[in-house]
């Protein structure tokens, strides 16, 4: 059920971000390079982080998108359930202060302090992770705010088939469609 007259019928973000796709390109492009461009953590851990943050955000569309992005990695059911309900005792020591971080700049942003960078870093990660994780924080703080303010919902089909692309083949796809939609829109001015 979306919020906004012209929404009803949106079944996910994807139908936000083509509806006015000049606006919404450079975020895409952003949140492609954020969940794809090589990194420490791995494309499910990048995912884990989405996931976790956006449960503590309480957004149900993004937790039910990124758990089926999950299922569909293989990551274990019983992992992706922990996540979602603010437990991170099944990840290793390491990943578990990454998550920590996620949690105090998800929930309290203004209280994060070198104390906190440093716990990353004596637990291994290197400052390239540590933006990594700042921008997966804040790319995925917007998403959560844009799923909730427009009040979408998803369907299971929706989950599905976002699940399985976007494990398959990351956000790319979304930034083709976006862009196409852009040149279109170019074409038809």
């Amino acid at each position: 059920m979306s919020f906004l007259s012209y929404s009803k019928n949106f079944q996910g973000i994807g139908d936000i971000f083509l509806r006015d796709p000049e606006r919404y390109l450079p975020f895409v492009q952003l949140l492609d390079n954020v969940m794809s461009k090589e990194s420490e953590l791995s494309k499910a851990q990048k995912e884990m982080i989405a996931l976790y943050l956006s449960s503590l955000n309480g957004c149900r569309y993004c937790v039910d998108s990124h758990s089926r992005v999950l299922t569909n990695l293989k990551v274990d059911e019983d992992l992706v359930c922990s996540l979602i309900s603010d437990s991170t005792d099944d990840l290793g020591d390491n990943l578990q202060v990454v998550f920590k971080f996620v949690n105090k700049l998800t929930l309290n942003p203004g209280n994060i302090s070198k104390v906190d960078i440093e716990a990353v870093r004596l637990a291994g990660w290197s400052d390239q992770t540590i933006e990594d994780t700042v921008c997966i924080v804040s790319t995925f703080a917007f998403l959560n705010r844009l799923a909730d303010g427009f009040g979408l919902e998803g369907s299971d089909e929706h989950f599905q088939q976002v699940g399985g692309m976007v494990a398959q083949h990351g956000y790319q796809p979304l930034v083709k469609m976006i862009k196409q939609k852009v040149s279109n829109s170019l074409e038809e001015a």
